[in-house]
């Protein structure tokens, strides 16, 4: 292990999907310019930091990363693993704060982050912080809460009501790159979709969204272009099918800088994940969810209320999912420009109302000014700071 600096650093630690690693990103690059980083991940999240080429030549950054698989899969094998992974681990963890002295960490959720933050705080004295995502708490958070100075939530409310006091709405921190685009005014007579379905794709949205959209009326599709995402082993059929119908369409199974779609974009399909959702909501981006049905502790689905309480979209759930009510409310929105614009108003509103709950203050400056006690007080009666 060759780290350039041996005290006087924070330490940002995240599993490896996009979820976790997004808002961690949005941090580091809040707080890289003047102060010393190292990132904690796995080697999935590693994929993410590596395009981040500028980061990597950086003096003053530098990423550890942990093997494992985890501990809530099923089988034999998985349990042999994560137990081998874990001591593995545990020992390299145990090397790296002996020898190195961060000022403070804070964890973005994942299985990653357990042994990191608990070592630091129960061994070595290191304080930590988490930050949830999700309307529904993840499992490593819970287990990481009890013991964490401060928790940043993504919604005035999460699932489970537990140790208010050290609970701050904050929001999801949103990365640069998002945070700079300008959406482009749309076209009234063209229709730019977007849709994927997380970092590895959906078969459902590589297959039941496709068919849904070639059925469209003829008039329909000719005001439609198309972003997709599907998996690899559908991406030939896709486009074939999409060229045969004379659907506008790019077909991808991973859309790496999804920030030059977002400003293009007049309607996006996509999961409930919570940086998504943040993203969605930031960018007042009209959107159509179809929450994971398998995700964990079905907490997509709870993520999605948010859209369905304040108007601010469509959710269809995966299991009633019906092609004849999708196909009419593409129609619909086509024909009837005022959905959008109706749905884009009531964007505005619940940004405004979220600004003024977190005292006009971005989730990127309220987790930046905790994690590094600029803070001057927490209202410990609604979770707000001044």
């Amino acid at each position: 292990m060759n780290i350039k600096f041996k005290s006087n650093f924070t330490i940002l630690v995240a599993g490896g999907t996009g979820g976790h690693i997004y808002p961690a990103i949005a941090i580091l690059d809040e707080i890289k310019k003047t102060n010393k980083v190292i990132f904690i991940t796995d080697k999935r999240g590693y994929g993410f930091l590596k395009d981040k080429k500028e980061l990597l030549n950086r003096s003053n950054f530098e990423i550890l990363t942990l093997d494992g698989v985890s501990p809530f899969k099923k089988g034999f094998v998985n349990k042999f693993k994560f137990l081998y992974f874990f001591l593995r681990s545990f020992i390299k963890l145990i090397f790296f704060y002996y020898n190195y002295k961060p000022n403070s960490q804070i964890g973005f959720g994942g299985y990653t982050t357990i042994l990191p933050c608990l070592i630091g705080k129960l061994v070595f004295k290191i304080e930590y912080f988490i930050h949830e995502q999700n309307a529904i708490m993840g499992r490593a958070n819970k287990i990481l809460e009890p013991y964490a100075s401060k928790v940043f939530i993504p919604f005035d409310k999460i699932i489970p009501v537990k140790y208010i006091n050290k609970r701050i709405f904050s929001g999801t921190p949103i990365r640069e790159e998002i945070k700079s685009i300008k959406i482009k005014k749309r076209n009234i007579n063209k229709l730019n979709i977007l849709v994927f379905g997380g970092s590895l794709g959906s078969e459902f949205f590589s297959v039941s969204l496709v068919n849904s959209f070639i059925n469209l009326e003829p008039k329909v599709k000719n005001k439609l272009q198309i972003f997709h995402q599907v998996i690899n082993s559908k991406i030939k059929k896709v486009k074939q099918l999409y060229k045969i119908n004379n659907v506008i369409s790019e077909v991808k199974s991973f859309f790496p800088n999804i920030e030059k779609y977002y400003k293009n974009t007049d309607l996006i399909i996509c999961r409930a994940g919570g940086s998504t959702i943040a993203e969605l909501l930031h960018l007042k981006i009209p959107c159509i969810i179809i929450p994971l049905k398998n995700s964990m502790d079905n907490h997509q689905e709870v993520n999605s209320k948010i859209i369905i309480k304040n108007k601010l979209g469509w959710v269809i759930n995966e299991n009633d999912f019906k092609s004849n009510t999708f196909i009419k409310i593409i129609e619909d929105i086509i024909t009837k420009n005022l959905y959008l614009e109706k749905i884009k108003f009531n964007l505005e509103q619940y940004k405004n109302k979220n600004d003024i709950e977190k005292k006009h203050k971005s989730s990127n400056e309220i987790i930046k000014n905790v994690l590094f006690k600029k803070i001057i007080k927490i209202d410990k009666n609604d979770n707000q700071y001044t």
